[in-house]
């Protein structure tokens, strides 16, 4: 089975953001929305008004604006990189992830996708926790890079 990333986060994290898992074009550069097409980082950098070139830089962007970032996978068998190409999943522990940062008060999914997984597979929805599903970065979903990045600014409340 391929396995996920290790979540990025800070106790201070106020938002926690959740993917379904990396693509293969993550897996092999082992950076989160590796995929020169994907508009997360794009979309990160704009709402932050930051340059961020390397993959230090983008996630130092996110723990300087406290917010974490995470898959709902923890492994995976899946064909491809599309989101219903997956198989066999496991989840990550995302219930203890949110019991161990208290300051989180919003959980954002990146695509109706991960938000179904962790309806599922998870299941924890704490009442002091905003869930919300939003346009799924991948360059697949077609909705322009300038209203995915409207629609995010929207709910990180940076517009």
């Amino acid at each position: 089975m391929k396995k996920g990333f290790p979540p990025i986060g800070r106790e201070s994290s106020h938002t926690l953001i959740l993917g379904t898992g990396p693509s293969v074009r993550s897996l092999l550069k082992q950076q989160y929305y590796g995929h020169e097409r994907n508009a997360f980082w794009p979309i990160m950098q704009t709402l932050f008004n930051a340059k961020a070139e390397t993959y230090e830089q983008k996630w130092l962007l996110l723990l300087n604006n406290d917010i974490a970032l995470w898959d709902v996978l923890k492994s995976f068998e899946r064909k491809g990189s599309l989101d219903s190409a997956y198989r066999e999943v496991l989840p990550n522990d995302l219930k203890l992830f949110l019991q161990e940062h208290q300051n989180i008060r919003k959980v954002l999914f990146n695509g109706k996708k991960a938000e179904a997984l962790y309806k599922r597979l998870v299941g924890y929805y704490p009442e002091k926790i905003a869930f919300l599903s939003l346009p799924s970065t991948s360059p697949a979903y077609t909705l322009s890079v300038e209203e995915k990045t409207r629609i995010w600014g929207e709910a990180l409340c940076l517009n």
